[in-house]
């Protein structure tokens, strides 16, 4: 049995680029719908603020917003000060 590395690598590289575009897809659509929290929240503090204070109290408080998680985690450690 033998085996073409040259078919290989190419069906790989073709499954490799599927993937990523649809990885990109995803992640386009999770920006959107994450602007679309943002501004409606946005919308939603500033109809609040415009309420009274005793209609205010019986709306109920939005969800907590979503924060970027591949925004905020690091993967490396802030340098030390040593040496300065």
């Amino acid at each position: 049995m033998e085996i073409d590395l040259q078919e290989d690598m190419k069906v790989i590289n073709e499954q490799l680029e599927t993937l990523v575009s649809e990885l990109n897809k995803v992640n386009n659509s999770r920006s959107t719908l994450l602007q679309q929290i943002q501004n409606l929240n946005g919308v939603a503090m500033y109809l609040r603020g415009k309420m009274p204070p005793e209609q205010a109290q019986t709306i109920p408080a939005p969800p907590e917003q979503v924060a970027d998680s591949d925004e905020l985690d690091r993967s490396v450690e802030y340098p030390t000060d040593e040496g300065t």
